[in-house]
């Protein structure tokens, strides 16, 4: 018996223009309906997952940057894993001597050096006045400064662009792997940009922690995604699904593959789960 159902946004819920699919929300209006909990569980920071949730049309628990927060009613912090200042100070260097583009989440809000609309273009807003994006957004020449200054805690570094440094991907990886691997979660939601955050938090140990709470087992948790920030959740879940465009590493562990993001396969797996409900 499935009573949690724990959902990415990118490349999953959403299309690939970031947009909420109709099918999307008539699936987690069925869950809801059929009294099982819906979980968000993203890398994206909490603002915009709470953003999205709104889009919905649902209410619940939510675990944004990776794992590395989590909502218990999808309103408040609960709890937050942050990267400790020495670890955020390495890798500020790190990107400042490669020459790497790079963004800072702490609980609400995104810091950067330098924007590339690009590059944020998924958290955009289409409205006619006021705020446009979907998370405060602050720009400074030494970011890293500014976040120990006021005394904000990061909760997740990006580096974006990866595909276009002089380095090749695979060198960024292994650099970044030798000098923070034991220390840090390193993880990806796309092959142009890298991850991390606490090396204490993913998306299923954040799940875990919720079912924890509210008296549900493992077991009984069904887990859907479409990239390498997923395999956690998907490999740890009573039942884990793949999207049809996810990466071929988490379709591995899966045990079911639905259709691709454009092609309603969140309402094909939660038809899925309610259908298998029903022989419980």
């Amino acid at each position: 018996m499935i009573k949690l159902f724990a959902f990415d946004l990118d490349g999953t819920i959403l299309d690939n223009n970031s947009e909420v699919q109709e099918s999307s929300i008539e699936a987690l209006k069925k869950l809801e309906g059929a009294g099982i909990k819906v979980v968000l569980a993203s890398g994206r920071v909490f603002p915009s997952v709470k953003y999205n949730q709104n889009l919905l049309g649902i209410k619940g628990p939510i675990v944004a940057t990776n794992g590395s927060l989590i909502s218990l009613d999808g309103k408040e912090v609960y709890k937050s894993y942050a990267i400790d200042e020495e670890h955020l100070k390495s890798l500020y260097d790190f990107c400042i001597k490669h020459k790497l583009y790079f963004h800072i989440y702490d609980d609400e809000n995104y810091y950067t050096n330098r924007v590339e609309l690009e590059k944020i273009k998924h958290l955009k807003i289409e409205n006619d006045y006021g705020m446009n994006y979907q998370v405060d957004i602050i720009i400074k020449n030494n970011p890293l400064k500014y976040i120990m200054e006021n005394g904000r805690k990061a909760v997740k570094f990006q580096i974006s662009g990866i595909d276009e440094n002089e380095l090749s991907r695979n060198e960024i990886v292994d650099l970044l792997d030798k000098q923070f691997g034991k220390e840090l979660y390193i993880t990806s939601s796309g092959f142009s940009q890298l991850e991390i955050s606490n090396k204490n938090a993913t998306k299923w140990s954040s799940i875990e922690e919720i079912c924890r709470i509210l008296g549900i087992y493992t077991s009984e948790v069904a887990t859907i995604g479409d990239s390498f920030n997923d395999i956690p959740m998907v490999e740890g879940a009573g039942l884990g699904f793949a999207m049809g465009n996810a990466k071929d590493d988490l379709k591995k562990v899966a045990d079911v593959v639905v259709a691709d993001n454009e092609s309603e396969g969140v309402l094909e797996a939660v038809n899925y789960v309610l259908e298998a409900n029903k022989s419980v």
